[in-house]
């Protein structure tokens, strides 16, 4: 078995699946493509992971500029030619989510005769441009998929087209990384401030789109301390499109770098709300019950909507609704934990065989 991921979000959802791998003293082979290398290295020393046996990409820092994307592909695909003998042989390529590491991953597999399992299978948003290229990548990763891991009945109903073999998660794997990492620990609404997270490849290579974003946090910024998360790439475009200096001068905006997932959560977690392009904390938010302003067209991700999180669809009078009250975006029930890593190793022990 090979699981083969490459970015800041497909380990902290792999995380516990590798964990459950270890705890049971399964082997596998760890690869990495390394979009965020640096990142990966602590989240797997926080998490208790092996080092990668196989590094595609040797870079130490994260891909920025996009001309870097290609060299990076290159680079790995030239790195899989030169280590065939760790590929072959193997029964089984596991990876996760919508990255081009995913897209990746699965082209490897198919080249070495492996079954393809892909983790967080589903979810649609129906537009190949909202968000491009991660929409496409999804669809295309279920076409190569021989097992589809979907973290919920909706997802299901998206493969029901797939040839794959279906598989019911019940839950995104990253709510066993919450739980174990985490918890339901009491929040600290002391602080007031709010968080903001901007970084989808749509937003922040679109200039009037990320001007958009940014002029809803500098709004926000009038009466509440927001917390900006940078993340290089997104500074990289802040200072390219000339937005950087606006976020730097406002006395009540604080950027923040790199922060390991553990502190950045509970930074969620104490927050007032948060404004964020990202799929992955409409569910973050979701578990820790954190309303969550999503400056997106479309989302792929049905958890949460219209319940923690608001789909703005960029429209000002949901911003403003948003805004004026938050604080009705409150999970109506309480969680309950389903631990979705164990029902994918248990699916995946059958076929690594």
């Amino acid at each position: 078995m090979i699981i083969l991921i490459g970015t800041k979000g497909q380990l902290v959802k792999m995380a516990p699946v590798m964990k459950e791998l270890q705890n049971r003293g399964i082997p596998y082979k760890y690869v990495h493509t390394n979009q965020h290398p640096q990142l990966c290295r602590i989240l797997e020393k926080k998490f208790g992971l092996k080092e990668p046996d196989l590094h595609l990409w040797t870079s130490k820092k994260d891909l920025e500029a996009p001309y870097e994307v290609l060299i990076w592909a290159i680079t790995c695909f030239l790195n899989v030619l030169r280590n065939k003998n760790f590929f072959k042989g193997e029964k089984l390529m596991v990876t996760h989510g919508d990255t081009m590491s995913t897209l990746f991953a699965c082209i490897i597999g198919k080249m070495f005769g492996m079954k393809v399992a892909h983790i967080e299978a589903g979810l649609r948003s129906f537009s190949i441009l909202h968000p491009f290229p991660e929409e496409l990548v999804r669809r295309l990763s279920s076409k190569f998929s021989d097992l589809l891991f979907a973290p919920s009945n909706w997802a299901v109903r998206n493969l029901r087209r797939e040839r794959g073999k279906i598989i019911n998660t019940l839950q995104n794997t990253v709510f066993d990384t919450l739980w174990r990492f985490v918890g339901e620990a009491q929040r600290d609404k002391s602080k007031g401030y709010v968080v903001a997270a901007i970084h989808r490849q749509e937003t922040i290579y679109n200039k009037e789109r990320f001007k958009k974003a940014v002029g809803v946090v500098e709004n926000v910024a009038k009466e509440r301390k927001v917390i900006y998360i940078l993340h290089k790439t997104s500074e990289y475009q802040l200072k390219k499109f000339g937005l950087y200096d606006k976020l730097k001068r406002s006395t009540n905006i604080e950027l923040r770098g790199y922060m390991d997932y553990i502190s950045f959560m509970q930074l969620v977690r104490d927050s007032e709300f948060v404004i964020t392009d990202g799929g992955g904390l409409q569910e973050e938010t979701y578990f820790l019950n954190v309303p969550c302003l999503l400056l997106r067209n479309r989302t792929e991700r049905m958890v949460g909507l219209g319940e923690t999180a608001l789909l703005s669809e960029f429209k000002e009078e949901k911003i403003n609704y948003f805004l004026q009250n938050y604080k009705k975006f409150q999970r109506k029930d309480k969680f309950i934990w389903k631990n979705p890593s164990k029902i994918i190793v248990d699916e995946l022990l059958k076929y690594d065989k």
